[in-house]
């Protein structure tokens, strides 16, 4: 870990950002992880978080975290790449489950430019896995007042909550924090290395000021790898419930066009080529979904469009051409969703689609995808990954998609690191469409207000934009595993034709096929196919 950072007002630890270990403000930190140096290793084009924990032995008021310019031999990567948020601990529901009942757990998850936005209440907890009933959270609105987003009272339906009555937005830049006496509190960094960015080492400073007066400074060290990071090669997609409306709203349907491209954005960020389109209200509305997404950046060679059912199947050629403007190669309805369609009806349905130029995805539990892999093209399968199911639907050239291993919570980064990144490889999957990036089941912000569900939250939705979660970012980690997969994979095949030797690369990755990831640490194996990757291009 280098060196120790330590003096009378804060001690600096360095932490694994990706981690299932819940760090709170009463949590105890091994001294191993005290440290003044942050080390990252990225490619030109990539996101890649760090952290790190302050703790003070007094308060400290106002502190302001600074990051420079990281520089090296070869170019200058800009301080506005270095992106420094406030891990939020807040409360929220049932520890790890679907069913919302059994309590309110102290839990770090929210990635804030104003940790003020969020006030918790009774937040004087060591574990992670205790409910406290007294927690309660308050959210800020932009007239800086504060609502209660932890009443239990039940919500018959999703909330649609209009921004004039919920004007709820994140800060531009990291505001200042105060650090109570004792107390941990958390950063994340994000560092998004330019494309094209010159390969070698950069370094810079993150200052950390009270009274504009330097109480500690951290090392940022980045070293920029020679890869050119191609797109995975498993399709990353997601259930996205957003839909243009004119006023948008706070929730998981209604977005205004600023909303709704920031959300795509967003996606694509975090490594969503292709996100499902839900319904729209009009042909035109649909057609500015789709422009927007062209002008973002997502991929709409595959329209995963579930405002196309497989019964509308006489309306399949018409939305092929009109979607074929914008670059759509495959038109996918959608099924009945996670229903059994062995049957005459579905089976009819699906045909249909099948002679009128679509394709039909859905929602499946494993049990019931095994039953019509000869006539799905996509199957979406609940739970852990099967590669026996997988080559079932790949004999019939079909695809299979992972979902619900697990859906969108608990809030485990190294979890959805895992589980949608090698662990799809391990088994022969051709992606993923988590459910979902946000579902409301009352109030979006609330997670205590249904009786049944826990909000479905990948990124919570503000007026402007989002704010994002440290299970997204470990989702992104996931996508971003396999791109460093696909690199070397892409090597190996040029390495072989030029004749190289390559067969200790392929060994490593027979091996990793066939490895118990959780066992292993994720870091090391991206840097071990990174390193391969390296050396195959210069030997």
């Amino acid at each position: 870990m280098g060196g120790t950072k330590t003096n009378d007002k804060v001690t600096v630890y360095i932490v694994p950002a990706i981690t299932d270990n819940k760090i709170l403000p009463e949590s105890s930190i091994s001294s191993s992880c005290i440290s003044d140096t942050i080390y990252i290793r990225a490619s030109p084009g990539e996101f890649e978080p760090a952290s790190f924990v302050i703790r003070s032995n007094r308060n400290v008021n106002s502190l302001k975290v600074e990051s420079t310019k990281l520089t090296g031999n070869n170019g200058v990567i800009q301080s506005s790449n270095v992106d420094i948020r406030t891990v939020k601990c807040w409360y929220q529901g049932n520890y790890g489950n679907y069913i919302n009942s059994a309590g309110r757990y102290l839990t770090p998850e929210l990635l804030l430019k104003d940790d003020s936005l969020i006030k918790v209440t009774d937040d004087t907890i060591s574990r992670g896995d205790v409910s406290n009933p007294k927690g309660r959270n308050y959210l800020k609105l932009t007239n800086g007042s504060y609502i209660d987003i932890s009443n239990s009272a039940p919500q018959s339906q999703s909330l649609i909550i209009p921004i004039s009555q919920r004007p709820v937005r994140d800060a531009d830049n990291l505001q200042p924090v105060n650090i109570e006496s004792t107390k941990n509190k958390q950063f994340w960094i994000t560092v998004n290395v330019p494309n094209n960015t010159n390969e070698g080492n950069y370094s810079g400073i993150i200052y950390l000021k009270s009274n504009d007066k330097t109480i500690t400074k951290i090392k940022l060290n980045l070293q920029v790898l020679p890869i050119d990071l191609p797109k995975s090669n498993l399709e990353y997609s997601i259930y996205y419930r957003g839909m243009i409306t004119d006023k948008g709203s706070i929730s998981s349907e209604e977005k205004t066009i600023e909303q709704f491209t920031a959300e795509n954005k967003n996606m694509l960020n975090h490594g969503v080529t292709n996100p499902t389109v839900y319904h729209t209200s009009s042909d035109n509305v649909l057609k500015q979904v789709l422009s927007i997404r062209n002008n973002v950046g997502i991929d709409n060679t595959n329209l995963y469009y579930l405002g196309l059912w497989i019964w509308d199947n006489s309306k399949i050629s018409y939305y092929k051409t009109l979607a074929t403007t914008y670059g759509v190669s495959n038109l996918y309805a959608y099924g009945p969703d996670e229903q059994d369609m062995k049957n005459a009806k579905s089976q009819s349905q699906m045909t249909a689609v099948h002679n009128a130029g679509g394709k039909v995805l859905n929602a499946q539990s494993p049990e019931q995808a095994d039953s019509v892999a000869n006539i799905l093209d996509l199957a979406v399968v609940q739970g852990v990954p099967n590669v026996t199911l997988a080559n079932k639907y790949h004999s019939y050239g079909h695809k299979i998609f992972s979902y619900a291993d697990p859906q969108v919570y608990p809030e485990y980064p190294r979890l959805f690191r895992m589980n949608y990144g090698l662990l799809l490889w391990q088994n022969d999957y051709d992606g993923a469409m988590d459910y979902a990036y946000q579902h409301s089941f009352g109030d979006i912000w609330n997670d205590f207000d249904d009786g049944t569900c826990r909000d479905h939250v990948f990124a919570y939705p503000t007026m402007n934009g989002v704010i994002d979660t440290i299970q997204w970012e470990g989702f992104r980690e996931g996508v971003d595993d396999v791109r460093y997969l696909t690199a070397l994979q892409n090597t190996i095949i040029t390495a072989n034709a030029q004749g190289k030797d390559t067969t200790e690369a392929e060994n490593y990755l027979a091996n990793l096929k066939n490895s118990d990831l959780s066992s292993q640490d994720l870091d090391v194996v991206r840097s071990q196919m990174a390193n391969y990757t390296i050396e195959l291009h210069s030997n």
